[in-house]
């Protein structure tokens, strides 16, 4: 089975291999903006995917230390993935800086 960050969502398959870099004030507001730069600028990630997979590691975790076993199913997971990704875009352009890297066309937005 293959690992989180090598499994995208399809939506962000194009953006998997982006470079992110973290631009925005260094107490970002909300649990997934603090796990995305803790992810790029304590751990160093860069990578769209690292990123994405990570936050989405830090928050399943710590709603199944909240909620119990009902929480830890796997089947959950998932869902995690596609909310960090959908915050990593949220921030892109205001707190986070993108260099495209992906397949395919470049996304119908500005980057960076």
């Amino acid at each position: 089975m293959a690992s989180v960050s090598e499994t995208p969502p399809r939506a962000w398959k194009d953006q998997w291999k982006d470079e992110l870099v973290w631009t925005g004030t260094s107490s970002p507001e909300g649990d997934a903006p603090r796990a995305i730069h803790a992810a790029i600028v304590g751990h160093g990630l860069t990578r769209f995917g690292d990123v994405a997979a990570w936050v989405a590691d830090e928050l399943f975790s710590r709603d199944s230390a909240h909620a119990g076993f009902i929480a830890s199913i796997g089947f959950f997971g998932s869902w995690y993935l596609v909310l960090a990704c959908r915050e990593i875009d949220r921030l892109r352009g205001s707190a986070i800086s993108v260099t495209h890297h992906g397949g395919g066309d470049p996304p119908p937005f500005r980057v960076g």
